[in-house]
């Protein structure tokens, strides 16, 4: 196992050997505010320097949606431009949680970003949340002029319930209408809502970072009695990929939702979608947050190179 690796599971060991509550075991807004805390404050430090970081307010179905822009530096007045969802399983995370990756980004892409704090569950279930991602994502293409945004230049992306988000906003977009993405971002994302894959039965059982119980936590907070696990818009393993943009897919060998990424790999491809899928060795959730290991780098460097060819 790369070392860099088995010092982060002996650091999470010792941390769970003390006793830390698991999300699970906490009301929702508890442990939203200490997971919250903790990934701002462990994933965070560091990173590159923007031109410009500012609140923007996105009009959208269900009242205003809060987000966040980067500009970087050289990005000029005119850029393309990421709309990044962040992952927390549709119940944590914010902007906050994601700002150092949302950084790294943007500088690497050489593209504005805008990271929006869509509505969270459980006080806000499916679809609500997504309503807010393709309201953002429709919003971008017709007014981003005014944040300096070339609205014929863009990339959508996101993180595990992230990368679950990017998927069913461009299956949204592609039914009701909205700005074409050249390209899409997914790393280790939840693409299948109910299934048993290998990878959940070899690691779901491990308390690294993602586990079983958590995954069965945020989905029972997300999807509340809707009853929607088999809707595309939640398991887009099981819609329609055909026409969705060129993609890039991320994920680490240690991870419970690696066979999420090979499965979608492979359902665009059949889907005649172009698709890249970069398996990362020894690699746990969440990695490419943590700058501390070498192949967090390395994960921008692939994503940047995808997505400045699909912007050229």
């Amino acid at each position: 196992m790369n070392p860099q690796v088995d010092r982060l599971i002996q650091t999470l060991a010792a941390i769970q050997a003390q006793g830390a509550p698991r999300l699970w075991e906490l009301p929702p807004d508890v442990a939203r505010r200490a997971a919250d805390a903790m990934f701002v404050s462990m994933w965070n430090d560091g990173g590159p320097e923007m031109a410009e970081i500012r609140a923007v307010e996105i009009p959208g179905r269900r009242g205003p949606v809060p987000a966040r822009l980067y500009v970087p530096s050289g990005a000029g007045r005119r850029s393309g431009a990421l709309l990044y969802l962040h992952g927390g399983g549709w119940v944590i995370g914010s902007p906050d949680t994601h700002d150092r990756l949302t950084r790294e980004l943007a500088a690497a892409i050489g593209v504005r970003v805008v990271s929006p704090a869509y509505r969270l569950a459980p006080e806000h279930p499916y679809p609500q949340g997504l309503d807010d991602c393709v309201d953002a994502a429709r919003w971008l293409g017709g007014h981003g002029a005014a944040l300096g945004i070339d609205a014929d230049r863009l990339l959508i992306g996101g993180d595990s319930a992230g990368g679950n988000l990017t998927a069913a906003t461009l299956l949204r977009l592609r039914t009701e209408g909205g700005p074409a993405f050249r390209g899409a971002i997914y790393i280790y994302g939840a693409f299948e809502m109910d299934a048993e894959t290998p990878s959940r039965v070899a690691w779901g059982e491990r308390d690294l970072i993602l586990s079983r119980k958590v995954m069965d936590w945020f989905k029972a907070l997300y999807l509340g009695a809707s009853g929607a696990a088999a809707d595309p818009h939640v398991s887009p393993l099981r819609g329609d990929l055909r026409d969705l943009p060129p993609a890039v897919l991320l994920v680490g060998t240690l991870d419970p939702l690696l066979s999420d990424s090979e499965l979608f790999a492979a359902a665009l491809e059949r889907a005649d979608v172009p698709a890249e899928l970069h398996v990362f060795e020894d690699g746990p959730h969440a990695f490419a947050q943590i700058f501390a290991l070498d192949m967090a780098r390395d994960a921008v460097r692939r994503i940047s190179a995808f997505a400045r060819a699909r912007l050229a």
